[in-house]
This record gives structure tokens, sequence and C-alpha cells, in this order.
């Protein structure tokens, strides 16, 4: 059996089972859900991880704002409050075909073609960008020109499907 344990329920992951993967957490995706409503979390969403807790966007920014503080710039806990946390951009298949379609053509796309690429796939200029870098740095980690197409996780479980690039969208366990 496959040994990773969900993070939420605890239970054993099955090699069928279709997963969501935050940080180095793997969670079932019916257990990805928000620790504040419980509502779960979609491909796509933006979401916030704080000590093991997994905040839908909403929920992330009502607890960060309501921290007591003091007007030294640090909330009670001595954090500093002006810091925001970036949250993770997780990407929809969709979006994942396109950028995917479009490496396999120009792996470094010009700023007129990323911004293109960008309005094709609802994202901002500077995500579209991050991903294109991303995935020329794992395929010059791999050696391997088609290694964009696979998570890290992947490439040492080959029976997921090959047309996830972020940890962070479903996948399928291994």
């Amino acid at each position: 059996t496959f040994g990773a344990k969900c993070a939420k329920c605890c239970r054993n992951i099955a090699p069928t089972d279709w997963v969501r993967r935050a940080k180095d957490q793997v969670f079932h995706l019916a257990c990805f859900s928000c620790d504040q409503c419980g509502r779960q979390l979609s491909t796509g969403e933006q979401f916030a991880m704080i000590d093991e807790q997994v905040l839908c966007r909403s929920h992330y920014y009502e607890l960060d704002g309501s921290t007591t503080s003091s007007d030294d710039g640090y909330d009670c806990d001595g954090f500093n409050k002006n810091k925001s946390k970036r949250i993770r951009t997780t990407f929809t298949e969709e979006q994942l075909q396109i950028l995917q379609a479009n490496f396999q053509i120009d792996s470094n796309p010009d700023g007129q073609d990323l911004e293109r690429i960008a309005n094709m796939t609802g994202l901002s200029k500077r995500v579209t960008q991050v991903w294109f870098q991303n995935c020329r740095a794992r395929q010059k980690k791999h050696k391997n020109p088609r290694d964009c197409d696979r998570s890290p996780v992947q490439t040492l479980l080959p029976i997921v499907p090959p047309d996830i690039c972020m940890a962070t969208s479903i996948t399928a366990a291994a």
C-alpha cells in the first residue's frame, strides 16, 4: 500500500484515491476543506495554511485581521502584522492544459506571448511567467523535456497522470 496518510483524517491514501497536495502534506480530495467553515476547496482556489490548518481565502483574511494588536506594528504574539503571507496559486485543469501546450511550443515565451497566454488562462502575466520559469527549472533539473508535465512527486510515482504540473492541483495518488 501507499505509505502516505491524509493530513486531515489520518487514514491511508489508496493508490486509486484522488488527492490534493499542499506544501508537504497530502489530503483526500474530500478532506481538503477550510478548517473554519468546512467548505471543500476547489482547484484554482486560493487558500492558506497556518499551523497545519487549511483556511479558505476569506477565513484567512478574517483570522489575519482579527488579531489583537498594539500600535508598534506587532500583534499580541509578537509577530509582524504588516507582513502578509502569500497565498499559493493553484491551477485548474484547463489552465494547465493551456500552459503545457504553450510550453511545448515555446518554453521561454516573450512578454507579448506571456500576456496572450495569461489572457487565455485568466491568470496574471506574473503568475504565468513564474509558471514557465518553474517548468524550465524543473526541465533543467531532470534533463528531460517532458518533465514539465510532471510534479516532483510524479517522477517518483509514475502512475500519476502526466498532465499535472503544480503540486497543489488535483492528482491521483500512486
